[in-house]
């Protein structure tokens, strides 16, 4: 009898083999769009500090009306690509006014699939204000793109 145990416990074992194989396979795939979805939100929130670093760099550089100011500007931005920047200065554009600067970037995709962008938004945007240190003589209101 006890071999006849035996004979069915291992007979049922060597069944089992193949079993966390596949479940292995059904779980695979999740796994995988779990970790990409992660990776292509960390690459997003890394273009998001851009943004925000370039709005912050800009509206510093447009307080105290710099020469180069739209350059200037996009070389603060660590992006490539579409990337549009735009300045509003006060009424007057004197000193001591409320001005303010915006960086739209379009969101470029790490892996380039179809599946995880669903969820991305389309274009980063944020707004930085400032007070006029020097009167705005070197730049005008208006959107430009970045070279």
């Amino acid at each position: 009898m006890t071999q006849l145990k035996n004979l069915l416990f291992v007979s049922k074992r060597k069944s089992d083999d193949g079993a966390s194989l596949v479940e292995f396979a059904f779980v695979m795939p999740f796994l995988l769009i779990l970790i990409l979805g992660i990776v292509e939100f960390g690459f997003m929130l890394g273009q998001f500090n851009e943004v925000r670093h370039g709005a912050h760099e800009g509206a510093r550089l447009a307080a105290v009306d710099d020469d180069d100011l739209i350059n200037n500007t996009c070389n603060g931005i660590g992006l490539s690509s579409d990337v549009d920047v735009t300045f509003v200065d006060g009424a007057t554009g004197s000193i001591g006014e409320q001005a303010s600067v915006t960086i739209a970037a379009q969101v470029s995709s790490l892996s380039g699939l179809g599946m995880i962008e669903a969820f991305l938004p389309d274009v980063l945007s944020t707004t930085a204000d400032f007070k006029l240190e020097q009167p705005s003589d070197n730049w005008t209101d208006g959107t430009t793109s970045c070279p």
